[in-house]
Parts: C-alpha cells; structure tokens; sequence
C-alpha cells in the first residue's frame, strides 16, 4: 500500500514538473495551436458554447474519447467529476452516481441517460459502448425543466457520428491480458450526393473473467466478457430546410455473474459454515451468466422555418434479459435463482426553438410522451442442501407506465451581458403493477400466495431559474435554482406487505459557480459550489431471506459540494488538465426499521473526494508520423458501503498510461489502466456480506487503420 503511494505521488510529481518546466518556454510562444478550442453543447436542447451556459457540464469530443481510452460508461466516469458507474454483481445491475444521488438498478433512475436524444429509461441500459460517437455531454444538477422526470442527478447526452458526403472508414483491433480482444469497423458516406447518407458500425469485445473462482465447476471465471453490438444510421436531406435521421443499434451481451465473494459480514462466515474468500477469489457451486439483448430504433428530424426551428424526436426501445446466479454464494447447492426481463420503451418529443437571431430573446417549447412497459419474472430454485430441496418460489411483476408532459424555456438578455433564464415543465404520469407470488413443493402443485393489482398516478410542476453575468469575454458568474423529481413505483410481491409501493423523491438545487477562461484561450478554470435539497429519497433495501431487493423513502438528504476542472496548454500539442470535487452527502432525517437513527450519517456509495491529474503530449516526429502520450492519476475518496455507516472503503488511486505512434492512416498505442495493480473493492452489500472487487492492471495494444 505505502509502495503503490509512493509510485502514484511519484507520477504525479511528474506531470506536475513536466508542466511547470514547459511553461517558460510556452509563454512567449505565438503558435496558432497554442489555445483551447471552443467547446459546443447541446445541454439546453440548442447548440451554446459550454463557457456560457449556466450550469455545470463535462463535455468530451470523439479524439478526447479516444484519447482517454473511453469505451463505455465506466471508463467515462473515471473522467468526470462526481460521476461514478458499476455494474455490480451483473451487466443489468447498473449503479451511477451523479452529484452523489444514485440510480437504482431495480428501480427508478436518478440521472437521464440519452443517445441521440433518445431517453434510456432504467439505469440497467446504461452501459452504452461508447464507439463512434461525436461527444458525450455530462450535465450536472437536476434538470426537471428540460429534460423531465428522472433527471435529479443530471442527464449524460450521447451524440453518435452523423454520415455525411465524405467518406470515411475505419477497421480497428485491440489484444490484452485475460485473453481480451476487441474488434471494430466502421463505414460512412454519401448513398446519393447532398441527399442521402449511410452510416454502418460494429463491434466485438471479448475478454477472460479476473475472478477465479476456487470451487470446480463448468464455465468461464468470472466477469468474462463476451459482447457484440452494431449500429445504423441514415440520414436523408429532401431540402435545404429538412434533416431526417433514421438510426438502429443492436446489442447482445454472454456475460458472467454475480462472481462475488463472502465478507466477515456473510452470514455463513458468521456461524463458521465457511470461511472469508480472498480478494479476486469466490467459491460457488454454480457458474452465474447474464445475457442481455437489447435494440432501438429512433427517428430524428429537424425542420427550418422562418420562425425558428421544429425538432421531433422518435425513440423505440427493447430490452431483454436473462440471468442465472448461484445465490447462496457458497460451495454448497442451496439456492439458485433465475432473473428474466424484458422491457419496451417507446417515447416522442417535439420542440420548437427560436432562431439563432430572433435578438435578445431565446426560447423554445415543447411537448413529451412516453409509454413503458416491464416483465419481470423472479424464481428462486431450492437446491439438495437446502432445507426444502427441488421447491421453488416464483415472483412476476407486470408494470405500466404512461405519461406526458409540456415545457418552456426563455432566455432574454439585458444590457448584452446579463442572462435571465426562466423554464417550467408539467408532467402528469399514470403507472400500475400486476404483481404475483406462487410457491411449489418438490413434486407438488404452484401455490398462489400474493396475487394483486395497484395503480396510482403522479404530476410534478418543475422550475428553474437561472442568471449568469458575463464579467468580461472570458468569465461568466451564474446562479441556478431548479427543481427536479425522481418517479415514484412499486416493488414485486417479494417486498414487506407495507412496502407495496414507494413515492415519489423531490430536489431543489441551488448552484453558483464561475467559468473563465486566461491567458489569450490557453487557460480554463471552472468552479462551481451547489447545494441539493432531498425530500423522501428512494433507497435500495435487501431481505437475505429471499435475497431480494426493495425499494423505500427515507425521509430527508442532501448533498452539497465543490466542483473544479481546469485545463492549460502548456506549449503546442502539451496539455495539463485536472479535476477535484468535494463532497457532502448526508442523511437529515433517517429512521430505519431498526430504531437506529441515521441523521448525519453520510448516503453509501457517495465518496468524500474525487481528482484527476493528467497530461497529454502529441507532437510530429517525422513525415506524417507524430507521438502521442498520455499519463493521468485518477483519485477516490473514502466511502461507506452502508447507510449505517459500518463499513468503510478507503481512498485509492489508480494510475493509467497510453502511449503510441499516429500516422495519416494507422494508429498503433501501447496502454494500460490500473497501471500499478491497486486492489480495491467496487462495491459490497453489507446486509449479504458480499462484496465484488475492482478491475486489476489490464493492459494491451491497440491498432487503428483509417481508409
């Protein structure tokens, strides 16, 4: 541990010192590549320079996608402040954080996830593969007016490549330790010229499991990998003022699951029927798999009028999984349970924006519809060491949710440099559940037990508030209040009879910050300080039991924090960027079932503090060969596992180098993450005593030919 310290502040100190040193030289310097480029977002549904918007956003570009080696949410996250991603236990059981408010794989989301406009409803989806994509855009803090329900932590927005007349095409591969191997191409480019434009993507990624599990049993170690998915775009232009987008992406997933080993918390530990298992090692007498298949079909079209501009989006999506899991988690054969679900989403949104020169006043208006629909089917299977061998117990749900919503935005600015943003959005939600539980004996007949049907129905008015206030050309003061909510719902009928259902969860925000920009372009510095106020949150709660989660509120939370991201080019092609958050995440009313008294205690899974240190260097070595490198230090704070706050995971830092040639057609990089092989834990439940470790050192090449 000290070792592993050493080195990291060793790094570190050397991204420190590279900087400094090429600042004397840089500073006389007059290259016409000697600044940052402007950023563009689309974060308030209409293209801004990120410095001018009031709010806090982490915007990434597909060369600094690819730089950072970003390939799917959990690489993203390592990259942005106070966002963090998991997929304990399995590919389905996705976990973020935004700004310290989680998203519940059983449940409802706290953050908006959407690609190409189109809303990913359930944090299960989350995990995108980030390949060919044109930017990713992280907007931090509810985001109710614009973007609805579901949005309290704040919306990522994918925006994948659009084809157009220049044809380009990639083939591209990367090998690794643990066997792993990755397989992508792509082709883009005019069907008719000016007129009608196809886009075709694929990838392969293929990877041995890390987790060795120490009782003989057929199949793969675990968290293997072994996913596909693809990707369509067309997009027609009939007229110089009609933009229609049709896109179908597919993606299928064999992966390995619920590899998790036993903690001095298990019950079984407890009572001395099995020992704790060692870090990268668990002992289960079956091998759990995850298969996920999932597809969408989205209809983007943009319309130019005189009066401003008419967006419609169209989204379709479908979501199919089925998991197996040894869920005893021991070497014994005691219970097995099998997971299916399956999911269709359907959505439609039409906005109108005002013209880009329509004078001092900006608006657009809109209105959303949605339809979700979800099959759950739970069966636990009882095996010959339990105590009622070859029963089972059954649970299905059934879910409906239908809602609506209208919404407004207005911008007006005084005097040139004074913004006054003013939004509202309604939105009226219906949602109902079907909900059985049945019982079979071994040889016998199902028996139902609960058979019900609830319903209940929802509308929220959510506001916002902004001002920001340009000091000068390059610094920007704005304050934000806005206000978001996450839907309310119903478990399955494995829940407490008094847990049927749980309400809605409320936020208000309350964020000022200041973004400027130094030294003719070369510099960024922004910092942001928020406040979010929590009513009834909605918390993940487990029955060891029946191994099953529920959800319920917990009365009143909050999270305050700090936000800073800067960057600096330090000379042509050498640039210094960094990170820091801090974070306030606690309970302020918090009774649990147990009588304790949680005020004060700080919401698990939230940790204290995150940075992020790194330096890239690409320079032109000769012809039109040129070096690229990057080294970055990632920091995390310590967290709680638990909301009673008994466990304790302590603050680790992982190192990651990429290095390599780029040439006008081929790329080739040397890379590695968790470069110096840091052990840690990615999450454990507490209540089970069951915990998954993070991903050790991997390393590998990769090669990239451009047509």
């Amino acid at each position: 541990m000290f070792k592993q310290k050493m080195v990291s502040f060793f790094i570190t100190g050397i991204v420190v010192l590279l900087g400094s040193a090429s600042i004397s030289f840089a500073a006389n310097s007059t290259s016409p590549g000697l600044y940052l480029e402007t950023v563009t977002v689309k974060a308030q549904k209409r293209s801004q320079k990120a410095q001018d918007v009031p709010a806090s956003i982490a915007a990434l570009d597909d060369i600094e996608l690819k730089d950072m080696d970003i390939k799917d949410t959990g690489d993203l996250a390592l990259h942005v402040p106070n966002l963090e991603f998991s997929d304990f236990g399995s590919r389905r059981h996705g976990f973020m954080f935004l700004r310290g408010i989680k998203s519940l794989p059983n449940a409802e989301p706290a953050t908006g996830y959407f690609v190409d406009g189109v809303n990913f409803s359930k944090s299960y989806m989350f995990n995108f593969p980030l390949f060919d994509v044109e930017q990713v855009e992280v907007l931090k803090g509810p985001q109710g007016t614009l973007y609805g329900r579901n949005t309290m932590g704040g919306v990522i927005n994918v925006y994948t490549k659009q084809p157009g007349n220049e044809v380009e095409s990639s083939l591209g591969a990367e090998f690794g330790n643990y066997n792993s191997k990755e397989f992508r191409a792509s082709w883009s480019g005019p069907v008719v010229e000016d007129k009608l434009f196809l886009g075709v993507y694929g990838l392969g990624a293929f990877k041995d499991g890390y987790m060795e599990n120490d009782t003989p049993t057929d199949g793969d170690d675990g968290r293997h990998q072994d996913g596909k998915s693809g990707r369509l775009k067309l997009r027609y232009l009939p007229t110089d003022d009609l933009d229609m987008t049709l896109s179908f992406d597919i993606q299928s997933h064999d992966d390995g699951a619920y590899s998790m080993r036993r903690t001095e918390r298990n019950s079984f530990v407890k009572s001395g029927k099995y020992g704790v298992d060692d870090p990268y090692h668990y002992s289960h007498d079956y091998t759990g798999s995850q298969k996920n298949d999932c597809w969408g079909v989205a209809l983007n079209s943009e319309y130019n009028t005189n009066y401003g501009k008419l967006h419609s989006v169209t989204g379709y999506r479908y979501f199919d999984s089925k998991e197996k899991m040894d869920a005893d988690f021991t070497p014994a054969d005691m219970l097995r349970k099998n997971y299916n679900q399956e999911d269709s989403d359907f959505s439609q949104e039409f906005r109108f924006i005002s013209p880009e020169d329509s004078g001092p006043l900006a608006w657009l208006a809109g209105g959303h519809f949605f339809l979700l629909n979800s099959n759950t089917e739970i069966t636990n299977l009882y095996g010959a060491d339990s105590k009622a061998p070859g029963s089972n117990l059954k649970f299905k749900t059934d879910k409906d949710n239908a809602g609506g919503a209208v919404f407004g935005q207005g911008t007006y600015t005084f005097w040139d440099d004074l913004d006054l943003t003013v939004g509202l959005r309604y939105e009226y939600e219906y949602a109902s559940a079907d909900s059985y539980k049945g019982q079979t004996p071994a040889g016998g007949a199902e028996t139902g037990l609960v058979d019900r049907a609830v319903s209940n129905n929802f509308s929220k008015l959510l506001p916002k508030f902004a001002l920001a206030w340009r000091l000068s050309e390059d610094q920007t003061l704005y304050g934000t209040v806005a206000r978001a909510h996450r839907a309310g719902g119903f478990n399955d009928a494995s829940a407490p009879e008094d847990h049927q259902a749980y309400g809605e969860e409320d936020s208000w925000l309350y964020e000022v910050g200041v973004k400027s920009v130094f030294f003719d372009d070369r510099l960024s510095f922004n910092i942001s300080g928020f406040y979010t106020a929590i009513d009834d949150e909605q918390l993940p709660l487990f029955m060891t039991d029946s191994m099953q989660s529920y959800t319920a509120n917990a009365g009143r939370s909050h999270r305050m924090g700090v936000e800073v991201d800067s960057r600096f080019v330090l000379m042509e092609g050498l640039n210094l960027s960094g990170t820091f958050t801090w974070m306030e995440a606690e309970f302020d009313k918090y009774s649990p079932a147990d009588g304790e008294d949680y005020k004060g205690n700080r919401v698990f899974g939230v940790p204290d503090y995150t940075y992020t240190i790194a330096t890239d260097y690409r320079r032109n070595i000769i012809g039109d060969w040129g070096f690229f490198g990057r080294a970055e230090l990632v920091g995390i704070g310590s967290r709680y596992f638990d909301d009673a706050n008994t466990v304790k995971e302590d603050p680790y830092e992982l190192v990651n180098l990429k290095l390599g040639v780029e040439g006008e057609h081929l790329d080739v990089y040397l890379w590695s993450k968790n470069l110096l092989d840091r052990e840690y834990v990615l999450m454990e439940n507490v209540s089970a005593g069951l915990a998954e470790d993070g991903e050790p050192r991997t390393f590998g090449i990769s090669i990239d030919y451009r047509f």
